[in-house]
């Protein structure tokens, strides 16, 4: 298993970040239900299965966990290591991609 640090005190919400042919992708933010108990549950389980993982710098993974605080801004990054995972996360957290109007 995985040891990840100990998860931000402002932790309120989940989202993903991942490139995709070059082009960005951010994906819709996933408000916890149960609050902090619930995304540290999540991510003890995804941990256990090697969802999850301490980001390493100079080696990107399959794409970005950002942990949100409550005004959805950034607090802490986390490591998606692989498509599997990815989608792991996508199921979990009912992600969806979102419109970007720019193009």
């Amino acid at each position: 298993m995985i040891t990840l640090p100990d998860l931000h005190p402002d932790a309120k919400a989940l989202t993903v970040f991942r490139e995709h042919r070059g082009e960005p992708r951010t994906y819709t933010i996933a408000e916890a239900p149960g609050g902090r108990h619930s995304i540290e549950r999540t991510l003890f389980v995804a941990a256990k299965v090697g969802y999850v993982a301490v980001p390493v710098p100079g080696q990107a993974g399959y794409a970005v966990l950002d942990i949100l605080d409550g005004e959805d801004q950034p607090v802490q990054e986390l490591s998606i290591p692989s498509r599997r995972a990815f989608v792991w996360w996508y199921h979990k957290l009912r992600l969806r991609m979102e419109r970007d109007d720019h193009r």
